[in-house]
């Protein structure tokens, strides 16, 4: 059932869902989701910018929440998911935004970098780093096997209907995807944030130490992957913080 303020845009014959809040002639700010999840998780962000005075927009990611879910692998591509976020700021007549993305959303902030930098003011990747591979940030699982769509399937119930698990597998497989990414957002050009949670080990040291290298803004809250994105509370001070000093 699609929500009544929905606003849909087409690319490639693909219709791609997303909402709007806030004044339209103020700074943008684009949100975008994880893995199985859609755009109104971030809504309490939304909610925290738009009273801050910016323009947001949170996008449904292909193949989630009310955007469409093709069967067809290469509609998942690292190029075809950064057109869809341009095409809607064509739409919304949006020149240049600052970019949230969270765990797959930040993979797409990544594929933004790559595609669309001229798009960007400035990008904050949450959940993810840059050029690591979902095997990478979680860790192998027992005895060496990879961490596949299959066995995540094994582990969690999603309860997603059995005609949309093409598009779940292809989203999932392509967060693999992922060579060249980090000179990508090293050379966007724009200020770059990444945010952890303290109980991703593997991703959490690796992004400060990835943030260090490059001279981006890091900082960590406590929590796992899904505690880190949750906690708007914990995270919005810094994030306002750091969209601030982009104009300064």
């Amino acid at each position: 059932m699609n929500n009544s303020s929905t606003r849909f845009v087409k690319y490639n014959g693909l219709r791609i869902a997303y909402t709007v809040q806030g004044n339209p002639n103020s700074e943008t700010i684009i949100m975008q989701h994880g893995w199985t999840s859609n755009k109104e998780a971030f809504a309490a962000y939304a909610n925290a910018f738009t009273a801050e005075g910016y323009y947001c927009i949170s996008i449904d990611s292909l193949g989630h929440g009310e955007s469409d879910k093709p069967q067809e692998r290469t509609r998942y591509s690292r190029a075809e998911r950064a057109s869809h976020v341009a095409e809607i700021m064509n739409k919304e007549d949006v020149n240049h935004a600052h970019f949230i993305g969270y765990s797959m959303g930040g993979w797409i902030a990544c594929c933004m970098a790559e595609h669309q930098p001229e798009r960007l003011l400035s990008l904050m990747i949450g959940g993810h780093c840059p050029e690591t591979g979902t095997t990478e940030e979680v860790g192998v699982l027992a005895g060496g096997e990879q961490y596949s769509f299959e066995k995540i399937l094994e582990k969690y119930d999603f309860g997603c209907p059995e005609d949309i698990m093409p598009a779940m597998k292809h989203s999932f497989d392509y967060l693999e995807d992922v060579s060249g990414h980090e000179s990508a957002v090293a050379g966007a050009g724009v200020p770059v944030l990444l945010w952890k949670g303290r109980g991703e080990a593997v991703i959490c040291k690796k992004g400060e130490e990835m943030a260090e290298r490059n001279g981006w803004h890091f900082y960590s809250v406590d929590g796992d992957h899904v505690e880190a994105a949750l906690d708007h509370e914990a995270n919005l001070p810094h994030l306002l913080e750091f969209i601030r000093s982009v104009n300064n």
